[in-house]
């Protein structure tokens, strides 16, 4: 069973930055591991690693081909419906 997790990412492209919301599903009775968010960004079609632990940012595997430059997790809420 998962328990689902609302996040709201800042996401920097080339042409600025913007708030986006996504869905992040953990084991029950454990809160979301940074697998959990690449998997969830995976998901949105978007190939991501790990680069700041303590600010929560994502980068691109491969920054030449992707039009993304990082992904700053600023929350993390818990559906409780």
């Amino acid at each position: 069973m998962k328990e689902r997790y609302y996040s709201t990412v800042e996401y920097t492209d080339r042409f600025g930055k913007a708030n986006r919301r996504f869905e992040i599903y953990a084991d029950e009775g454990a809160k979301p591991t940074i697998g959990d968010y690449v998997d969830a960004f995976a998901r949105s079609g978007m190939d991501v690693q790990i680069t700041d632990f303590l600010d929560m940012i994502f980068k691109p595997t491969d920054p030449a081909i992707s039009p993304l430059i990082s992904l700053r997790v600023i929350r993390t809420l818990k559906d409780y419906s």
